[in-house]
């Protein structure tokens, strides 16, 4: 699922300080700057000419030297039947398929064209097979991912969840937790809020995706997207969410 996208120059005060994982992963082809990225395991910079994908399923910390512009593509991606589990690094080859792919990526997002963006964003999968951290869902975390996405617009409980399994509640939430680094209700609050974004970057009024989101009523919608993004959802489709 595509959340994010753009071709941009970012603000000299730009950083990002991730306390808790994010659900999703953050990709990057870094055109100009002077970035480092940080977690609990690694520090590294992120150089010029590579395209890097972060983590989906840990905190980090990525903060930019304001005396260097920090020009990029971005995108916030939730992969299907996967999670980014560290930092991946691809070197982007002048003449490589990657170039030409992120090159597309490019003219997709100039273009407006969405559709094709969302698939292009998917696709991105196919790069990343085999590199050290995209690792392959299991079954159980699958079957559960894909009944969120169906019943988003609904009531959604742990004992539901863990009911389709033949799983103890508490047994369920330490299987989750273990496999993706936070609880079956974090995950469905992020999901809830990704799938919101996509919702207002296409214009619906806030109170067709609070009811498309499972909400009640518009308020506890906004409170509930403030919290989690820091801005209320009239001010997200000013584009004042970070890359």
């Amino acid at each position: 699922m595509l959340i994010e996208y753009g071709n941009t120059v970012v603000l000299p005060t730009w950083e990002l300080i991730e306390k808790a994982p994010t659900g999703y992963s953050r990709i990057y082809y870094v055109l100009e700057g002077d970035l480092t990225y940080e977690s609990a395991d690694i520090r590294r910079a992120m150089k010029p000419g590579y395209l890097y994908i972060l983590p989906s399923t840990v905190p980090y910390h990525v903060w930019r030297n304001p005396e260097k512009d920090f020009v990029c593509t971005y995108l916030h991606v939730v992969f299907n039947k996967y999670r980014v589990t560290n930092l991946i690094e691809l070197s982007v080859e002048e003449e490589s398929c990657l170039n030409d792919f992120i090159s597309t990526i490019n003219k997709a997002i100039r273009e407006r064209r969405i559709e094709l963006l969302e698939h292009l964003a998917e696709d991105f999968s196919f790069f990343l097979k085999g590199s050290e951290g995209f690792i392959q869902n299991s079954q159980m975390l699958n079957r559960v991912q894909k009944h969120i996405a169906r019943h988003i617009s609904e009531e959604l409980t742990i004992e539901e969840l863990s009911h389709l399994f033949n799983y103890h509640p508490n047994y369920f939430i330490r299987l989750f937790r273990q496999e993706t680094g936070y609880t079956p209700y974090q995950y469905i609050v992020q999901q809830r809020m990704q799938y919101a974004v996509t919702q207002l970057n296409k214009g619906l009024p806030n109170e067709e995706v609070c009811y498309a989101c499972g909400y009640t009523d518009s308020s506890t919608f906004t409170r509930a997207f403030r919290k989690y993004y820091g801005v209320a959802p009239q001010k997200y489709r000013k584009g004042s969410r970070k890359p």
